[in-house]
């Protein structure tokens, strides 16, 4: 979607509140989802869509009114005729599970014909689970449902409110979220007898860790590791920005075959079930990069987004910052920025962008620049943000004018990226 189009959406709609509904007992390759999207729309007579890449569109019903979508759904768009002040979009279709790219995925576990599912919606894949407005700035609170074989777990976003009884089959119920892009609506599912490394409260702030892979086999990490691993950033980055960790639960999903190295929703991280065994080659710095990098996702991408078509660059390059700040502190001698470890860390992409940040570091002052961050959170919890935003953040923080130097420095780099660590 052009920005252009994207621009007259958001200043033409307010966003109430989704509700979606996933069936995951279907046969065949294919699933069902059920949205209820409730919007406002600011000014009569504008002409709105919803974004959705379904197989087929069972039913559509707008403030009370049965639509044919023959006419209104083609080429991922789906026309919203004849809108009031106050409208409610009810959208049932059918989708496939993706193959490549992102989307609502199923893999197998080897050996077995278990299986095991998980969103990726990063970058336009969210309407290929359910009908939305899938841009960054349109974010809304979801209540979402789940309807899963039986023997299968399921987790999202936040917490579990209702399960079916006794590992029956049946719909799964979470808490409803705080105000959520598309994009970063997650959910997997698999079976529950699969391993669960550790569920606990980190130590001292009371957040839910749990750290769980539906497929996983064979010799693994031991569990202390990680939840160490993973207490260590949080602990760090709630005492260098003066902002809580943002949710209520932090899952930690391990799953085969996964085509990124990790992904950070709110409350759900998924990651490449191959970091769960030994190996001589990956050093536990690399671990604890991997980590500390996801969970600054949760306030730098999750409690604040940067727009994934031109910002998402920098808002990877905050998050190696913070990472590797946190790495600084809590891995003595790791030196993550050197000539000689930078290279092996997962994040050594983002380390020429995270450059900019070191050296605003230079100028201001680590705490400086956690306080600006902190700031921005504090104001803009739940937003979208820009550089401008982060720019004027910085100036009050440090007593200087920072907006020449963001503009010699940040925009001129402003391009496309990527939102997760690839490998």
């Amino acid at each position: 979607m052009a920005f252009g189009e994207e621009h007259a959406r958001s200043s033409a709609v307010d966003v109430v509140s989704y509700d979606v509904f996933v069936d995951l007992t279907g046969e065949g390759d294919t699933f069902c989802s059920r949205t209820e999207l409730r919007f406002r729309c600011r000014r009569a007579g504008v002409r709105v869509f919803a974004d959705l890449q379904a197989v087929g569109v069972r039913r559509m019903i707008l403030n009370g009114e049965d639509f044919p979508t023959r006419d209104l759904h083609r080429d991922g768009r789906l026309e919203l005729p004849r809108l009031g002040d106050e409208n409610t979009l009810n959208v049932v279709a059918e989708f496939s599970y993706a193959q490549e790219g992102g989307g609502l995925c199923r893999v197998a576990g080897s050996g077995d014909r278990r299986a095991c599912v998980y969103s990726k919606g990063i970058e336009a894949r969210a309407p290929r689970i359910f009908c939305c407005f899938d841009q960054p700035d349109l974010r809304a609170p979801m209540n979402v449902a789940v309807r899963a074989p039986a023997g299968w777990c399921c987790r999202a976003n936040f917490p579990a409110v209702a399960r079916p009884p006794g590992g029956e089959g049946g719909v799964w119920r979470f808490v409803p979220t705080s105000p959520l892009a598309p994009y970063l609506f997650a959910v997997c599912a698999g079976p529950e007898q699969g391993t669960v490394l550790a569920a606990e409260s980190d130590r001292g702030q009371p957040v839910p860790v749990t750290i769980w892979a539906p497929l996983a086999s064979g010799d693994l990490l031991p569990a202390e590791l990680f939840l160490e691993l993973v207490r260590q950033p949080l602990r760090y980055y709630e005492a260098a920005l003066g902002v809580r960790y943002p949710y209520p639960k932090c899952d930690l999903v391990f799953v085969p075959a996964y085509p990124a190295l990790a992904f950070s929703a709110p409350g759900l991280i998924t990651i490449q079930e191959r970091l769960l065994e030994p190996s001589e080659t990956r050093p536990v710095l690399y671990l604890a990069s991997v980590m500390a990098h996801e969970l600054a996702h949760a306030w730098v991408g999750g409690l604040v987004d940067m727009r994934y078509d031109r910002d998402m660059w920098l808002q990877e390059a905050l998050a190696t910052y913070l990472g590797r700040s946190a790495l600084s502190e809590t891995q003595p001698g790791s030196a993550p920025w050197s000539a000689t470890s930078s290279p092996s860390l997962p994040d050594h992409a983002y380390a020429n962008d995270a450059a900019a940040l070191c050296q605003l570091e230079e100028l201001i002052g680590r705490p400086a620049v956690m306080s600006g961050l902190a700031s921005l959170m504090n104001h803009h919890a739940h937003r979208t943000i820009t550089i401008d935003d982060l720019a004027s953040s910085w100036s009050r923080t440090s007593g200087r004018d920072l907006r020449r130097w963001a503009t010699e420095t940040l925009i001129p780099a402003t391009r496309p990226g990527g939102g997760e660590q690839a490998r």
